[in-house]
């Protein structure tokens, strides 16, 4: 039985995304991070274990969705890296996907959608983590 609590590292634009997120999975059991800066994104992701991360495609100091994946790739588990955009489109979501991101959400969030896409981003990460385990035993 899986007894780990899943785990959202989440980079709102502003306090009613930051609400809406908190709101929506504090509600269905996960422990939600909140981080404001692309600092703040990197220390949490090196101390906090998370799962799933989900960032903003621009951080307001220009750093850049593809700064944060180069960063998370780094890690022994990183973790799987949705953006959100609301100017999100087919070569964004190419992009997202050929580089090694796991999906593209579009602003302003519809609750089903995102729940879906974070949950599914979640198994994945189980199912990496647990395959890493087995090989590291």
């Amino acid at each position: 039985m899986d007894t780990v609590v899943p785990a959202l590292l989440a980079v709102p634009a502003c306090a009613e995304e930051r609400d809406f997120l908190h709101n929506l999975f504090s509600a269905s059991g996960w422990k939600i991070h909140l981080a404001r800066t692309f600092q703040e994104v990197q220390a949490a992701v090196r101390k906090k274990g998370v799962g799933v991360l989900l960032s903003e495609s621009q951080f307001s100091d220009g750093h850049s969705w593809k700064d944060l994946l180069g960063e998370i790739q780094r890690l022994e588990l990183p973790p799987m890296l949705i953006v959100t955009d609301r100017l999100a489109d087919e070569r964004l979501w190419a992009e997202v996907l050929n580089l090694g991101g796991y999906d593209l959400l579009l602003k302003p969030f519809d609750p089903e959608e995102v729940l879906r896409v974070v949950n599914s981003a979640w198994t994945s990460w189980k199912l990496t983590s647990a395959k890493s385990r087995r090989r590291a035993a």
